[in-house]
């Protein structure tokens, strides 16, 4: 069990459902969807308020500051709302960027929920690239040549144990040239790797389980065989 895991050259995937890459001093996630709750609420829901804007905006302060990280990006979906963009989620993601904090740039490459724009930070309609890496919202569906950090398939793990208990973890993908980041998100669900490789690249896909600040390696590869 680690706090983070190198997967490549300058490129770790945390516990934290995070990729970090020191050399750029950058942190990325995916999947965050900022006003989940206030979604939740038009639809006639509850989802009690523990990840409004502010209380994930210092989340990931935090996470950015224990690497030393002077950059955050966001793999899209940074809004959860796929409606144009209404007041209260604008006060939310306002809220979301306060709590980063001045001193931490911010980068948003827009993702399927983003209609409308991010609205706050520095916006990317398509592929961003950041040194050596392509940061995009949905995964390719070739192998690419260089390194792509994506988000969009919120893939989950489930892990057995020795005696038959199972539980379900939310975890990175790693595949050839590929890391598909887990859901930022505690209330974005997810699906099971098993199935969300048949849209992946063809090759081995190992997934990687994360839950409260560690990733764990146990040898889980999910395999498309190469034509």
């Amino acid at each position: 069990m680690h706090g983070w895991i190198e997967i490549a050259s300058g490129l770790r995937l945390t516990g934290d459902g995070a990729a970090w890459l020191p050399d750029e001093q950058a942190i990325v996630i995916a999947d965050v969807h900022v006003g989940y709750e206030l979604a939740a609420q038009r639809r006639g829901g509850y989802l009690p308020p523990i990840h409004r804007g502010a209380a994930v905006g210092a989340r990931v302060r935090a996470i950015a500051l224990a690497h030393r990280a002077e950059r955050v990006i966001v793999a899209g979906d940074l809004r959860h709302s796929t409606r144009d963009i209404d007041a209260f989620e604008r006060a939310e993601l306002q809220d979301f960027a306060r709590a980063i904090g001045g001193d931490i740039a911010l980068d948003v490459v827009l993702g399927n929920h983003d209609r409308g724009g991010a609205v706050v930070g520095r916006e990317t309609g398509g592929t961003l690239r950041v040194g050596p890496f392509d940061i995009g919202h949905v995964p390719p569906t070739v192998v690419p040549q260089r390194w792509t950090i994506c988000g969009h398939l919120h893939p989950r793990v489930t892990v057995r144990d020795e005696t038959g208990v199972s539980a379900r973890y939310p975890c990175a993908l790693a595949g050839d040239h590929v890391a598909v980041l887990p859901a930022f998100s505690d209330w974005a669900g997810g699906s099971s790797v098993g199935r969300l490789v048949r849209s992946l690249p063809l090759g081995a896909w190992r997934a990687y389980p994360v839950s409260e600040g560690v990733i764990t390696d146990l040898n889980i590869v999910i395999g498309r065989e190469v034509a």
